[in-house]
């Protein structure tokens, strides 16, 4: 089938919530226009020889449509949708976007299918049999992890029948099973408040017989800067269930002068199981890194993650073990040692459009000395939201205590020297807002805000950072 004009312009190539605003406000309300009316849809009989026009009621329209789609006759059918664009009534213009993407499913043109899907959830994103086709329409197209998204949240949708909340399981363990490759790339700009990560105060000072004996401190230092991640996972099927995960990350924050330039390269390899309601995975890692431009330190160890799923709870769960090794002989010989970590993160589906996230890690660094190394626990809470017109926000708050092995000499406010086992809180709020206006480029514009503010029982350890990234997600 081929579209012409505005309507196909409007589809294909703008923003979604303008596209549909172009094609009327899906909240108007007006009567149905009668047979005879001038502002009836007007068909045109593709089979007449010569062509007969006729006026029509938009239920007639959908009528024939309808009728014809089912006869085969897609082309004709989809030129009557694209007439009902136009129409007064909502829903009658809510159906003829539906089915328009039906017969794009049909036709294999699953891109367009996605966008005529997304236009009606932009308006109404509590419609979940929308959703469901929008998966499946992202499923066709190989577009696993968004697929995966989708079919998550299609769990949350009201009044579906249970048949097709196990299709919906089928699809989800189908993805596990299908895909091969999942790439993300991620490019921002980043101003950040407190780069350095000090407290901002000038000086410390210690009471002498002499008097006060000062040093000034590092002052907070701020910027711009220029970030990119990007991650691949590969995977290899040997059987039905066992397979190899490979996984590939490179992580890089750039500032001006590259002092505090920071470059993270990341990978790891090995086994994969997959069941019906989940999988497992556990990869050999490595991992290096730079700061400033220069080696800074290497990890070798391993990772065990695993995914479950229990309707609408989805469960994730794992953990990680490293041995840390630091090119700067100095530092290796303090900071040294291993890391565990493991963690849980459960997420409920509660609508089509909404979702709520827990999170609980608990980490372990052990150092060759134990003034560096440390306990921490970190909880965290969020919740995530699909709004109109295409905008989502997730924001997740967390708490993090961690406490250090070794009693360490510090000098306190009223000057005087003192010994204690550093204690830390760590308040952190992440926020993401999202539109997918550029999704038929394969871009998700991201506005990202985070905000950290530790506070220690060693008052130069306290600290508080801003940072906003302004980022652009491609998929591939």
């Amino acid at each position: 089938m081929r579209l012409t004009g505005i309507a196909l312009f409007l589809l294909l190539f703008c923003p979604f919530s303008v596209a549909a605003a172009a094609l009327g406000d899906f909240g108007a309300e007006a009567a149905v226009p009668a047979p005879g009316d001038p502002e009836a849809p007007v068909w045109t009989e593709p089979s007449a020889s010569p062509q007969k026009s006729f006026h029509m009621s938009d239920p007639e329209g959908l009528a024939l449509a309808r009728a014809l789609l089912e006869s085969g006759r897609q082309n004709e059918a989809g030129q009557i949708y694209v007439l009902l664009l136009q129409s007064r009534i909502p829903e009658v213009r809510v159906e003829a976007l539906f089915q328009l993407g039906q017969i794009a499913l049909l036709e294999r043109e699953y891109n367009r299918a996605v966008e005529y899907f997304l236009i009606i959830l932009n308006r109404f994103p509590d419609l979940a049999r929308v959703r469901l086709e929008l998966a499946r329409a992202y499923f066709l197209n190989e577009n696993y992890e968004e697929a995966r998204f989708q079919f998550e949240l299609v769990k949350g949708g009201a009044g579906l029948p249970p048949e097709v909340l196990e299709k919906v399981d089928v699809f989800l363990e189908s993805i596990r099973r299908q895909k091969n490759w999942t790439l993300d790339f991620g490019l921002s700009l980043t101003p950040d408040s407190n780069i350095n990560q000090v407290s901002g105060a000038n000086r410390e000072c210690i009471a002498t017989v002499y008097g006060l004996l000062c040093r000034d401190l590092k002052k907070k230092e701020s910027g711009l800067g220029l970030r990119v991640n990007a991650t691949a996972d590969y995977y290899r099927r040997f059987s039905k269930d066992l397979g190899l995960r490979s996984t590939l990350g490179l992580y890089m924050t750039d500032f001006p002068g590259s002092f505090y330039d920071d470059y993270i390269l990341y990978a790891a390899s090995g086994p994969r199981y997959i069941w019906g309601s989940g999988e497992i995975s556990l990869q050999p890692s490595f991992s290096k890194r730079w700061i400033g431009g220069k080696p800074y330190s290497e990890s070798y160890g391993g990772r065990l993650d695993a995914q479950k799923n229990l309707g609408r709870l989805f469960l994730n769960f794992g953990g990680a073990y490293a041995e840390n090794f630091y090119h700067n002989e100095n530092f290796n010989a303090f900071l040294r040692g291993e890391t565990y970590s493991a963690y849980l993160r459960p997420r409920y589906i509660l609508t089509s459009q909404s979702f709520i996230q827990a999170g609980l890690r608990y980490e372990r660094d052990n150092t060759a000395d134990g003034i560096y190394g440390s306990g921490s626990l970190t909880y965290s809470l969020g919740g995530y939201y699909f709004f109109r017109h295409g905008v989502s926000l997730f924001v997740e708050g967390s708490l993090t205590d961690a406490l250090y092995h070794k009693r360490q000499n510090y000098i306190t406010e009223d000057y005087r020297i003192d010994s204690a086992r550093r204690k830390d809180r760590l308040h952190g709020l992440y926020a993401a807002l999202s539109v997918n206006w550029l999704e038929h480029l394969g871009i998700t514009p991201m506005l990202q805000y985070n905000y950290t503010r530790r506070s220690s029982n060693i008052w130069s350890y306290d600290y508080d950072r801003h940072r906003v990234n302004l980022a652009f997600n491609f998929r591939f």
